[in-house]
């Protein structure tokens, strides 16, 4: 027999992938990864999409575990945290929607230069395009939201199947970038956008209702 709450944990489970994907927005980094590792041999353009991958898995990790630890530490409470969370996350679906900041990364790609960088696997791959402040907000909220260490686990197996596909989109970017084209990466990364304003206006409702009980 299934446990009773088994719903509500396959609801935060799916809720915690879709925000995790979009946010990280694998597709969105095929061009920056193309341009950064030109020249490079296919075992070296392996390693490199493998350590980037690896990098910001630690660094989000990092924030799952820690996560209760900073909001204490500064005596946030959860729901504040989710309402600012939320509108953190909305202000970026905005600029996705719109093409904009950080997302203008389709861009810019072609100024990207990887000897200008030490490590391009840990800056700019990992830092910020996998593990940006978008990405850690959303690591934070999510874990404001979970109550329980089983709800990280889930987090936690969320962000590995978002890491292991963004891996995967970094391997197939060649093959991606001609199937999908700049357009096609472009109108996904616009309805990625939409998704994420969504999911950011739910937190924020989360949020309202556990600060004020009487608005539920």
């Amino acid at each position: 027999m299934f446990p009773a709450n088994l719903g509500d944990l396959g609801h935060f489970f799916i809720t915690s992938l879709i925000s995790l994907f979009v946010i990280i927005d694998p597709s969105g980094n095929i061009l920056p990864y193309l341009a950064l590792s030109g020249g490079l041999s296919p075992r070296e353009t392996r390693g490199l999409a493998f350590r980037a991958c690896l990098y910001a898995f630690i660094i989000l990790v990092s924030f799952i575990v820690a996560g209760r630890l900073i909001l204490n530490f500064f005596g946030i409470s959860l729901p504040a945290f989710q309402i600012a969370g939320g509108l953190i996350l909305f202000r970026i679906a905005f600029d996705m929607l719109e093409g904009r900041g950080h997302f203008q990364r389709l861009d810019t790609s072609t100024s990207l230069v990887a000897a200008d960088y030490r490590d391009v696997a840990l800056a700019p791959l990992a830092i910020p395009l996998l593990s940006g402040p978008g990405a850690i907000s959303t690591i934070l909220v999510l874990t404001s939201r979970a109550k329980t260490r089983l709800e990280d686990a889930l987090i936690l197996a969320a962000l590995i199947l978002v890491m292991a596909a963004s891996y995967l989109f970094f391997r197939s970017a060649e093959r991606l970038l001609r199937f999908l084209k700049e357009s096609g990466i472009r109108m996904l990364t616009r309805l990625m956008g939409l998704i994420l304003a969504a999911l950011a206006v739910q937190f924020v409702l989360s949020g309202l209702r556990a600060a004020f009980p009487a608005l539920g």
